[in-house]
């Protein structure tokens, strides 16, 4: 665990020297799971050390109040796999932590953690060939964390829970079936001491619609045996109906260029009409925006597709940040249920209306069947 080591002394020491709000050492004791019978020989026991800074949002308003004191961090962990096939990984991440039960003291938690892994193993024909999961050394990281937080002393806490972490890389190389850790989810947290908090800046005008277009791409392979690298396109225009300061209905309309649907092993891709290649979605979500960065989840329906070889659904998930008021980077992951379909990686651009509304779910359905009017 020498590399393990090295990796909290660094990040604690860059902490400390920014003296900002609190730093956490956590520990995830666990299991590979092998989903797969093409993974049997990969189960086996892990170990997990993370090390993280973090700092807490609002003092004394609404989400202070409703999400139990949240707070966001940014951290390093190494998790030793215990298998000369899957190999170990080192991973950075930033996270969101709400609390969604208790009191300023004692809270029941979630904590949704996102980031990029460097595994030490993957699959190769000839030097690794049973690792059947991971196609490529660098893989998008995800976790998802239910714990409860406690005092021990005036400025420690315990963290003590579950969570599942999980790496992938988006079909960006083959194979792609991911591995899945089941963990323990345990922590103690210092404060600095200090009473600074971040205060989360909202929109000049929260109760008006936006308009996102937004151009993406995304890279994807189909085939061990044939690892060409194809590259698709998309284009989407998203409404974005306010419900709260920092949080927002979605609804799009988004038209893919996907050249996997005329993909046949060993061939070359053919020349295509627009008929066979291009997929037409609605899709509708949700946006949570604290000050440059948002977390977005949509859910999307195909109203025309090529052939049957995607469901009719898919769901996705991703990050933005607003680089300015108005253009935004972002990456998001579309999977149909467990399958991934692929990376997407793309820009936005923000055009905010003066069309004056409502916030609110069901007002945001009122409005659009009155027509789109502005609030009298």
């Amino acid at each position: 665990m020498k590399k393990s080591a090295a990796i909290l002394f660094l990040l604690l020491s860059v902490c400390e020297t920014q003296s900002q709000h609190a730093w956490s050492l956590r520990a995830y004791p666990g299991f590979l799971a092998a989903h797969h019978e093409d993974m049997q020989a990969m189960g086996s026991h892990v170990l997990g050390l993370e090390a993280a800074r973090e700092w807490r949002i609002d003092k004394e308003g609404e989400l202070a109040k409703n999400q139990k004191q949240p707070f966001a961090g940014i951290g390093l962990n190494h998790i030793r796999l215990f298998n000369d096939i899957s190999g170990n990984v080192s991973s950075l991440f930033g996270y969101y932590d709400a609390g969604f039960y208790g009191n300023e003291k004692t809270s029941y938690r979630f904590r949704l953690t996102t980031g990029i892994g460097l595994l030490s193993r993957q699959w190769d024909v000839y030097a690794n060939p049973k690792n059947r999961a991971i196609g490529s050394r660098f893989n998008g990281m995800m976790q998802a964390a239910v714990y409860i937080q406690t005092p021990v002393s005036p400025r420690k806490q315990a963290q003590l829970g579950l969570s599942l972490i999980h790496y992938s890389n988006g079909n960006f190389g083959q194979p792609n079936l991911g591995i899945n850790m089941p963990c323990l989810f345990l922590g103690i947290k210092q404060f600095d001491g200090n009473n600074r908090f971040y205060h989360p800046r909202y929109p000049e005008n929260p109760n008006t619609v936006e308009w996102q277009p937004s151009l993406r791409f995304g890279k994807k392979q189909m085939s061990m045996d044939d690892p060409r690298n194809i590259f698709n396109y998309l284009a989407e225009l998203k409404l974005l109906y306010p419900h709260k300061p920092h949080r927002f209905w979605t609804a799009a309309i988004t038209g893919f260029y996907d050249r996997t649907y005329v993909y046949t092993k060993f061939q070359p891709l053919p020349e295509s009409t627009a008929d066979k290649i291009t997929e037409i979605a609605i899709s509708g979500g949700h946006e949570y925006r604290v000050g440059k960065v948002g977390v977005i989840a949509d859910m999307g329906f195909y109203l025309y597709r090529p052939d049957n070889t995607k469901r009719r659904y898919y769901q996705a998930l991703g990050v933005k940040y607003y680089a300015s008021s108005k253009l935004s980077a972002m990456v998001r992951m579309r999977t149909h249920l467990s399958m991934a379909d692929y990376l997407e990686w793309g820009v936005a651009y923000r055009l905010p209306t003066k069309t004056t509304v409502k916030p609110g779910f069901k007002e945001g359905f009122k409005w659009f069947f009155r027509g789109c009017k502005p609030r009298d």
